[in-house]
């Protein structure tokens, strides 16, 4: 392990200068591209850092930052997805801008909460203790519900969606902050009190931590993080809130902070009450996830809450790898990851330009899409076929991964609910889009005709357009064949995660 105080804090700190910079331009030119920059320094400062994480573990703050190789993944894919939004952003809210749905004020106020939020996650994904973990948790739900609703697009429905958001994934951090309390009791009467939340001392002191204590602590965590990740029974806050957001801001909810937090503490837990403890919850919330998707995505007319459901769903496979567990379901849920990093934001870009479009995020009320813009239909097309797992798409990869890690173990029928919700989301989210984009275009107004040709036009829609195209070739890519870097990176995280 080695110390880099500075790197690991500069890496925090570009997001926050970046954010006051957007805060302060005067220019809506000029904003956007200040957030461009921002978060193309942010990428191109990180990536060697997050390189040299994946083989040498990194310490900071005094132990109180840390970076191994699953932290340096989490992270890599937070900032690659949050580069993606950012491009998309200027094009996306110079429309908004002219088409009188926000204001210059409005603009400043979302740069600038996007690059705090940027700085929230980073948080939480280099922090080894486990309180200031949840602190950076919290605070990715306050930053992210300004961006729903409250400071941004004042509409009714947007502001319930941010309370709702805020309500519930509030109360249920609690219950993490509870699992923390007992995790902290649990280890102090190992070790004392020195260290006594930081992950990289909780991990060597694992196997001693009192199996009962830990069951408890691990209920209130996986319902307090699941929360905050959108898993069934308790996701109610993620259809709201993914559909009422900007389309950029639905991309990145819920992320990976969640999930991450949760990989923390199976980590912890698993070698004190045993693989069949934490791995059984793990699979029931999974398909519970996925089972509750599919039934709502088939009734679903809405294309932004369809694919927030699709969000719950591919959540659910997640952690369902998890929960079978082995190398082979861990490394299939690490690898859905980086399928829906590159999946799940192209489709709510696309959501956004159709929505932009059409003036409705009803699917009944849009027709055509690939006729009238071929681009954007093929890349939607593209997307909706990797969402629903059609081969040879990278979801279907990791899916199949995950049924085979099933399989070897012989959980039969896990294996057959899990093929039995799947065939219904792959019907469901192929029915919807396949109405959306054949079928004869509807007649459109004048005005809204010529607001969506003087917006098909300048750098910033080709850029929104290059990286739709640039992620849709990533889904193709590693639906063939996952890159030898990645895949030797999975493998180093589920070795750091305790799984041989």
């Amino acid at each position: 392990m080695r110390s880099e105080t500075t790197n690991v804090t500069t890496i925090l700190l570009i997001p926050i200068v970046t954010a006051m910079v957007c805060y302060v331009v005067k220019s809506p030119r000029l904003i956007g591209y200040a957030n461009l920059v921002g978060i193309v320094a942010l990428a191109a400062y990180a990536a060697p850092i997050i390189a040299g994480a994946v083989s040498t573990p990194i310490s900071a703050g005094n132990g109180a930052l840390f970076m191994d190789a699953f932290s340096a993944y989490i992270m890599g894919l937070m900032i690659l997805y949050s580069l993606a939004a950012a491009v998309y952003s200027i094009g996306y809210l110079e429309n908004e801008l002219a088409a009188g749905l926000i204001d210059f004020r409005g603009m400043r106020r979302y740069y600038g909460l996007f690059h705090v939020f940027v700085f929230t996650m980073l948080l939480v994904s280099m922090a080894n203790n486990l309180a200031l973990m949840w602190i950076g948790m919290e605070a990715t739900t306050i930053v992210s519900a300004l961006l729903i609703g409250l400071g941004f697009r004042k509409r009714p429905l947007a502001v319930e969606a941010a309370w709702k958001y805020i309500v519930l994934c509030t109360v249920g951090i609690t219950f993490a902050l509870l699992g923390t309390f007992i995790t902290y009791y649990a280890s102090t009467a190992v070790m004392g009190t020195e260290g006594a939340l930081n992950w990289t001392m909780l991990k060597g002191i694992a196997p001693k931590l009192n199996p009962e204590t830990m069951k408890l602590a691990f209920i209130f965590v996986l319902v307090g993080y699941g929360t905050k990740a959108g898993l069934a029974p308790v996701h109610n806050w993620l259809p709201d809130a993914q559909g009422e957001a900007p389309s950029p801001i639905s991309a990145l909810l819920p992320g990976w902070t969640a999930f991450y937090a949760i990989m923390r503490f199976v980590s912890i837990v698993t070698p004190s009450t045993g693989e069949a403890f934490t791995g059984n919850l793990l699979i029931i919330f999974g398909l519970i996830s996925v089972g509750i998707a599919a039934i709502f995505i088939l009734v679903q007319n809405n294309f932004k809450r369809l694919l927030a459901y699709s969000s719950v769903e591919h959540m659910g496979i997640i952690i369902l790898g998890v929960g079978i567990g082995g190398p082979v379901g861990l490394y299939g849920a690490l690898l859905h990851v980086l399928s829906n990093t590159f999946a799940k934001p192209l489709m709510f870009f696309a959501s956004g330009k159709i929505q932009a479009r059409f003036g409705s995020t009803s699917i009944s009320n849009v027709n055509g899409v690939l006729s009238t813009m071929p681009l954007l239909g093929t890349l939607t097309f593209i997307g909706a076929l990797a969402l629903s797992g059609t081969p040879p798409f990278n979801i279907f990869l990791s899916e199949f991964t995950i049924l085979k890690a099933a399989v070897d173990k012989g959980l039969w029928i896990v294996v057959g609910i899990f093929l039995f919700f799947i065939a219904l989301v792959f019907y469901g989210v192929l029915s919807a889009f396949g109405k959306m984009l054949f079928g004869a275009p509807a007649a459109m107004d004048a005005a809204s005709t010529a607001r969506w040709q003087a917006s098909r036009f300048g750098m910033s829609n080709m850029l929104g357009n290059l990286v739709m195209i640039a992620m849709a070739s990533a889904i193709i890519v590693t639906g063939v064949r996952v890159p030898e870097f990645i895949d030797e990176t999975i493998r180093t995280c589920v070795l750091v995660l305790g799984v041989k």
